[in-house]
This record gives structure tokens, sequence and C-alpha cells, in this order.
């Protein structure tokens, strides 16, 4: 089933004639995954949090299945404007088709060297260098780093974004900078996963208008959290309150790259509707990738922030990055990243304890059998540490977990 969102959001086709576009162009392009997988221990140890448990690992139910399937969609036109759809398929947490972005580009010619760029819809900040890959997926890896998981489930901008750059082919400079600052709405309820699940392993985007399950713990049956539901919509607009953020991206001779971001949604943590609250969640993230050789890449990512709902009922301070490796040579590629992440909870609850922390290792190998087929083997290790695990399960605090499995990608355009 296709949500409400995803009708109305493609009206930013239909927009582009206003802006004086003589013919409109559609390039698509699309990319899936299907899989085999095992998991280790079995998934009734450490039941995933969208399934109402507290495991922080993506799993297969079945052993063998189909992971997301994506689509973009760009609408190219003769003029400044152009616009781009990002859709998915997914069997969860919520089964159906759901768009993840949907922007007006506007993209005028440059002014001195200097170039201007503009956005409004609904888009990720352009804060990761690991989420590449068509639709915001990574060309890296099935799963990804705990920072951009996150990000994937409960950070998306409904607004606007202007950027303008100095590229410094322009300028004889083997340096590039670009500024961007974005004002945003219809993200109050982001910070509500990480404070109660913290930080996940997985490749789910959340669809906008989608809600994401977790577990429904005991301390939402006692004040002063009995509003509390088991679950979130990311995307929800609940305070009028306009958030921002502010980026600078900085290269040097397409070899390095580095993208700095402050991000503040205003949230109003007083403010309760539609059986959510507004949650004041800030943070910074810088991001890097270097190219060694051309076989050889390192990206890496910090995050640091905090979250606060309600007169200091939930408040948590959060940390996390990961350093990645990828090879590549001819068909042959190879990836290994280490994440580390930490939650720190800083409320008065004593019943609602939710610290945690964690540690994960991938590794995958990949053969690129065409342009549009790739086979690879990857395999996720985490250890985590949940103190509300212990609120009423007889689970300990502490879990291993593990996921292998066997992934053919599909890509198409």
């Amino acid at each position: 089933m296709i949500k409400p969102n995803t009708r109305c959001i493609c009206a930013l086709f239909c927009c582009l004639p206003l802006y004086g576009a003589a013919a409109v162009e559609l390039m698509i392009s699309a990319k899936g995954e299907a899989y085999l997988s095992q998991t280790e221990p079995n998934a009734l140890v450490n039941k995933t949090w969208f399934n109402r448990g507290t495991g922080q690992l993506d799993y297969a139910e079945q052993a063998i299945g189909l992971g997301p399937q994506y689509v973009a969609i760009d609408a190219l036109t003769d003029s400044a404007f152009s616009a781009r759809v990002h859709a998915q398929w997914h069997a969860k947490p919520e089964a159906g088709a759901s768009v993840t972005e949907a922007w007006l580009n506007w993209a005028p010619l440059p002014v001195a060297g200097y170039r201007l760029r503009g956005r409004l819809g609904y888009f990720y900040p352009q804060l990761s260098l690991e989420n590449t890959d068509t639709a915001w997926t990574s060309p890296y890896s099935s799963t990804f780093s705990a920072i951009n998981s996150w990000v994937a489930e409960e950070v998306r901008a409904r607004g606007g974004e202007l950027s303008i750059s100095r590229p410094g082919r322009f300028f004889n400079a083997n340096h590039s900078w670009t500024g961007v600052v974005g004002a945003f709405q219809g993200n109050d309820p982001a910070g509500t996963i990480l404070a109660w699940r913290g930080f996940a392993l997985h490749n789910l985007q959340t669809g906008l208008g989608e809600r994401v399950n977790f577990a429904r713990y005991p301390s939402f049956q006692v004040d002063p959290l009995t509003l509390q539901p088991a679950w979130v919509e990311p995307t929800r607009e609940l305070d009028h309150r306009t958030g921002y953020y502010v980026g600078l991206h900085w290269e040097h001779l397409q070899q390095t790259r580095v993208r700095a971001y402050y991000y503040d949604n205003k949230g109003d943590p007083l403010v309760f509707r539609h059986q959510q609250y507004a949650w004041r969640t800030r943070f910074s993230s810088v991001a890097i990738q270097h190219v060694i050789n051309d076989d050889w890449q390192l990206v890496g990512q910090w995050l640091q922030g905090d979250t606060l709902m309600g007169p200091s009922v939930v408040a948590a301070d959060f940390t996390a990055w990961f350093l990645l490796a990828h090879w590549q040579h001819g068909a042959l590629n190879a990836t290994v990243r280490y994440d580390d992440f930490n939650v720190d909870d800083k409320d008065n609850i004593p019943t609602d304890n939710n610290s945690g922390n964690g540690q994960a290792m991938l590794l995958a190998l990949g053969y690129s059998v065409n342009d549009h087929l790739n086979v690879a083997l990857e395999h996720v290790r985490l250890n985590s540490e949940q103190q509300n695990r212990q609120q009423q399960w007889p689970w300990p605090a502490k879990q291993r977990q593990s996921v292998t499995k066997l992934v053919l990608t599909w890509r198409w355009q």
C-alpha cells in the first residue's frame, strides 16, 4: 500500500512547468537486494525493537527473503529547476511502499565562479559520506553504520536548504568549499528511539509518515510516562517551531572530503500531540572520506549530541563514531567497519534507566558479476549493553549477537 504522503509529494513533478521548464526529462535508477541469512543466537533471545523487543541488530526472521527495494526518479528540465523523489518498498518495520525523500531543486548558473543551490521538500541533511548510493543507501555494505542507521530512522528535514559553493577549479585552487544552511519542521519526535532503544545497526529507512515500534517498557505504565506509546512517527510536526542546521563541506583535489554539521530541531519538550512528545534534539557531526589510492579509501564519522523530553522526564547525551576501510580491485571488493556508540541517561527517574553502549564489527566480501549484480558475504557482530532491558524481562543488560548473510544486490539505471 502506498502511503498518502507518496501521492502528495509526486505533485512536485507537476510544479516544474510553473517555473518555466519547456521540457521535462525523467531519469530513473533503482537498487534492491535479496539475502540468505543466519543469526546467532536465535531471534527469540534478542528480539528486535520493531518487533517490540530490545535487540539492536536487525536480523531476518526467515532465512531467505527480500531486503529493501529502492527507486530514485529525477525530473530534469532546461531551466534552473529540477525535482527528485526517492521511494522504497520494504517488509519492515511497516510493510509497503513509501517515500523517503522528495524535493524540488534550484540550481542557477554560477556567478563569478560561485554556485548557489537550493532545495525545498523532504530530505536528509547532507551530513553522511557513507550513504552516498542510490536513494541514500550505502555503496559499501548492506548494513549501515550505527550513526546512519539512526539518521535513516529519525532525522529528516521538511523545509528548505540553501548552499553556496566555491569550486576550486574555477579559482585555480586545490580546495573547494560549500556552506549550507537549512530550516525545517516535521522532525519533532527525533530522539525517541535513540533514548529508549539506543543506537542500532540495520538498513531500514523510515518512510514519510511511517511508524516505528519499539519495546513496551514497564516504565511506561507509571507516571510520568503513562502517555508514551511504544512507537514513534519521526516525521511528525507537533510544536510548529522551526528547526535549523548549518554545514560546511571541504574538498581537497577530489581526494579528501570533510562535512561538518550542527543540527537543532528546536523541539518544545513540553508539547504532547498525536500521542507523541516533541523532543529537543541537537547534535554535531563530522564525516570524512579519504581516497588513499585506486584500490583503497577510508570513511569515518563522529556524532555527539543530546535529547530532552518533558521537564527532564527523559534526558540523554549520546555519542557515536565509526571508521570504515574499503578496498576494490577489478570485480572484487571488501569492507571492514568498526562502530562504537554510547547513550548516557541524564534524567532523575530511577525506574527508567536508558543508559547503553555498544561496539560492532562488520566484514563484507563482494564480487561484482557485472554492472547490475553484486554478490557479497557480510558478517556483523554486535556487543551491546542496555540497562532498560532489565526492567522486567529476564534478559541480561549485556547481549552479543551476530548476523551473517549472503546478499545479492541488483541495480538498474
